[in-house]
């Protein structure tokens, strides 16, 4: 083995670039992170981790409501701005079309060909970060991004983010789970 050692990083990259919205103040917004993963499938619970004091972070505190947007490559222009501008100075709420299905304090992206309704379940801090667990309540996906009744990954071409700080694309799929390894089963 040749190996090195580098810097203490999460290297649990690359993960899907993600636009979370809120209402804050009685506005939607919108903000850019990288730090989002799936705590349970059934039911759907996922976590959003964000620095403590962001804009956002104060509507889902407030309404215990937010979204989670994945926007496909084409979109790499909004989602960077959207973090690069806090709300607070720059209303992010004409960046996108927005649109509401269950309930008018979750803001989701038209454009963005996934859109998840989340209700907080629970909240806590980790050094400088909010991690904000949501329930999924509602999941919305464009037609045109669907095979076999499933989202098509590549038909959705989500925005990856990697430590080295650079937005990816998906390349072609390696194999199918639970089923390249059954033969080394003895």
């Amino acid at each position: 083995m040749n190996k090195i050692k580098i810097k203490n990083l999460p290297m649990v990259y690359p993960i899907p670039a993600v636009l979370v919205g809120a209402v804050v103040e009685g506005r939607s917004n919108y903000i850019t992170l990288g730090n989002c993963g799936i705590i349970s499938v059934d039911p759907g619970v996922i976590y959003i981790s964000s620095q403590k004091g962001h804009y956002t972070n104060r509507g889902i505190h407030e309404n215990g409501l937010f979204s989670v947007n994945i926007p496909s490559a084409d979109l790499m222009q909004k989602l960077d701005y959207c973090g690069l501008v806090t709300g607070e100075k720059t209303d992010k709420s004409q960046v996108f079309q927005t649109f509401y299905e269950s309930n008018d304090l979750i803001p989701l992206i038209g454009e963005c060909p996934i859109n998840m309704e989340c209700e907080v379940i629970k909240t806590f801090e980790i050094y400088e970060m909010e991690v904000f667990i949501g329930q999924v309540t509602g999941v919305y996906v464009d037609q045109k991004c669907m095979s076999d009744g499933f989202p098509d990954t590549t038909k959705l071409n989500p925005i990856l983010y990697c430590m080295d700080n650079l937005y990816w694309n998906i390349g072609k799929p390696l194999g199918t789970g639970f089923s390249e390894g059954l033969s080394l089963m003895k």
